[in-house]
């Protein structure tokens, strides 16, 4: 094997670690927890508020839990204000080990794992194996 496809297989196999790193940590988050419905109160800047255009919007989210009313931050990093969504329902995960954030449900984390998965396949097969 030439340095460029030890390169080439290395690249991979960091594509598929992160891909599988990325359900990993989704269902380490998700796992124990209970699926509920929440109202979305206000999406905004987490962090600093002086960087433009840096993303990192989170919803805030009101549910119940436990016979509780509660108010949690989503575990998203939108890129954009989504402020057009307050007073939307959407499902949530809760874990009571981690109260004041949850999970939103929806399947990207699973689509970029198989986006990053196939991607170090792809790069193993079309280019760390001479044809």
């Amino acid at each position: 094997m030439t340095a460029l496809q030890i390169f080439y297989w290395a690249l991979g196999l960091v594509f598929i670690v992160l891909g599988l790193a990325c359900v990993a940590e989704k269902y380490r988050t998700v796992r124990g927890g209970t699926l509920l419905t929440a109202r979305i109160l206000k999406c905004e800047k987490d962090g600093p508020k002086t960087r433009k255009g840096s993303g990192g919007y989170r919803y805030t989210v009101e549910f119940e839990a436990d016979g509780v009313r509660r108010t949690a931050l989503t575990n998203d990093a939108f890129w954009f204000n989504r402020s057009r969504n307050i007073g939307q329902l959407i499902a949530v995960w809760y874990n009571p080990a981690s109260p004041h954030l949850v999970e939103r449900k929806s399947p990207e984390a699973e689509l970029l794992s198989l986006f990053f998965v196939a991607l170090g396949v792809a790069v193993i097969l079309w280019l760390g194996i001479p044809w």
